[in-house]
């Protein structure tokens, strides 16, 4: 009786004579394979084991050409990331450049976080200034109408001096005039 026939069916390695506990090889590495196994092996093992062999053949020799598209697509990529590095090499310079300018600029911005402490303090000086605006705003027609009065008395001033010189050339040459003893 074959031992496929048995109720109890052994696996193909306990069926051959390497699994069983051949002496290992002087390297140590592997034991020694008994050609007489080949035999053991039943042979629709042996015919699925040459179909899986031909399909992974087929499938290797399918893959050789998108191997070799793979790799032509592989190099067009390393020239286009050659390419960026290129073009981004600069920008590290660039944006370099631009952090101290934004550090030049946030100092210039320092005032600007003060601005509500400020805005407090001249929320008060409004109402001030609006009052000192009111009130030059009832002076202004008082100093216009002072104004147009200088205007008349200046020309009346200028008559009177004419008509007082003679009187003051008089009183220059009267005896006693203090005028005369300190010069």
């Amino acid at each position: 009786m074959l031992p496929m026939h048995t109720k109890r069916r052994r696996t193909t390695a306990e069926s051959m004579a390497h699994a069983r506990g051949l002496p290992p090889r002087a390297s140590g590495n592997a034991r020694q394979m008994n050609p007489l196994d080949a035999l053991l092996v039943p042979p629709a093992l042996v015919k699925r084991a040459l179909e899986d062999l031909h399909d992974i053949a087929q499938v290797a020799r399918g893959a050789v050409p998108r191997l070799d598209a793979l790799s032509l697509q592989l190099a067009a990529l390393n020239e286009q990331l050659a390419g960026t590095r290129a073009a981004v090499e600069p920008l590290a310079g660039q944006i370099a450049h631009m952090e101290q300018q934004l550090a030049g600029l946030q100092e210039e911005m320092l005032p600007i976080q003060h601005m509500g402490a400020i805005r407090r303090g001249i929320e008060p000086l409004e109402q001030s200034m609006v009052a000192v605006r009111e009130s030059v705003d009832e002076l202004e027609p008082m100093i216009t109408d002072l104004d147009r009065k200088i205007r008349t008395i200046e020309p009346r001033l200028a008559e009177m001096q004419d008509s007082v010189e003679p009187i003051g050339d008089l009183a220059e040459k009267i005896p006693g005039n203090r005028r005369r003893r300190s010069g």
